[in-house]
């Protein structure tokens, strides 16, 4: 089997994951899901969350858990809508880009000089960065009437087609190269992944973690820079969050990594990261769906997500055992042939 063909089966078997979600929502409600129209709009519903998964993937891999992460995205897309009025495309993406990696360097020095747990340094962030949207949007609304009503800042009209099809795909096609590129030939990625395999052997073979941690905040800030202009282009304004509620932003991503990751042995991190996604935007899509309440939704999604967080820890003992049943069998055949 040549190599081509081995790596075509390969993603075969790991679009059998959404496809069978699919499946079962085509059973249970065939009227709502079974026409194209369904499948795309599962799909474009999947390209935010996997461009987030894609900036939150490097600090993840290296130990970080970043919950200022959607805080810093609705800055960071406000800055985009403003820059898109005054600057069209080159504008929104220059705001987005300078916003999200000045807020995103802020995070990571306050982690790498004060060496408090990431999760702490990123509720206070939070915070902070939620209340300081509050305030930019009540002052555009005072200010700038035309494009703020005091609650959202709309994103400009003639550049809402970045966040349709098929548009949007593209873009995404565009920044999954991106992300490989960065995730399989920068200093940075190969550093996280160590750093986060084993910091005291990352230090003892001269790399120094905070540095690194540091410089995963900066690089996935791109991402999340790209991932806000897609969101405000797609709802057509942003709105400011409020009581932490951003937080939940990074859940689905962070879900998608780590299906990415369990992913690698058949694919790229890059498309397993967006075939997590779409896994979970067939459920949620099913789920609404289904009619069912915002309970039973919050149950299930925090059903799931212990479920993929628990993944990789029995994908390591089922590995583990693996090997012990064939360190115990090749035993067994050298005390055989001894006799």
């Amino acid at each position: 089997m040549n190599k081509v063909t081995s790596k075509l089966l390969n993603l075969l078997k790991a679009c059998l994951i959404p496809t069978a979600l699919y499946l079962v929502l085509l059973i249970l409600i065939p009227d709502r899901v079974g026409n194209l129209d369904s499948i795309l709009s599962m799909l474009s519903l999947a390209v935010v969350p996997t461009i987030v998964a894609y900036g939150v993937h490097f600090g993840f891999v290296s130990g970080i858990m970043d919950f200022s992460v959607g805080s810093r995205m609705v800055l960071s897309g406000m800055c985009a809508c403003l820059g898109g009025y005054y600057g069209g495309v080159v504008g929104m993406i220059a705001a987005a880009l300078v916003s999200s990696l000045l807020l995103s360097a802020i995070v990571g020095g306050l982690f790498a000089g004060l060496k408090i747990p990431s999760i702490v340094i990123s509720f206070g962030s939070l915070m902070v960065f939620e209340i300081g949207a509050v305030y930019l949007v009540r002052w555009c609304g005072q200010a700038l009437p035309d494009i703020s009503t005091g609650q959202y800042i709309k994103a400009p009209e003639n550049l809402l087609f970045l966040g349709a099809r098929p548009w949007n795909f593209i873009i995404l096609a565009l920044i999954a190269v991106l992300f490989d590129v960065a995730n399989r030939k920068t200093k940075i990625a190969t550093q996280a992944r160590v750093v986060g395999s084993d910091e005291l052997i990352a230090r003892n073979i001269g790399i120094k973690p905070m540095r690194v941690k540091f410089s995963t905040y900066v690089l996935g800030s791109v991402f999340l820079a790209l991932a806000s202009i897609q969101s405000a282009c797609y709802s057509s304004a942003v709105g400011y969050s409020q009581l932490m509620t951003s937080a939940s932003m990074v859940f689905r991503p962070m879900m998608a990594v780590i299906i990415g990751i369990s992913m690698a042995g058949l694919v790229r991190h890059s498309v397993g990261i967006f075939l997590g996604s779409l896994c979970l935007s067939v459920m949620f899509t099913g789920i609404i769906a289904l009619g069912w309440p915002d309970s039973l939704q919050n149950i299930f999604l925090g059903v799931f997500l212990t479920a993929v967080l628990a993944l990789p820890t029995v994908q390591r003992f089922l590995a583990d055992a693996k090997r012990r049943r064939a360190a115990k069998k090749h035993f067994a055949g050298l005390a055989a042939g001894t006799k």
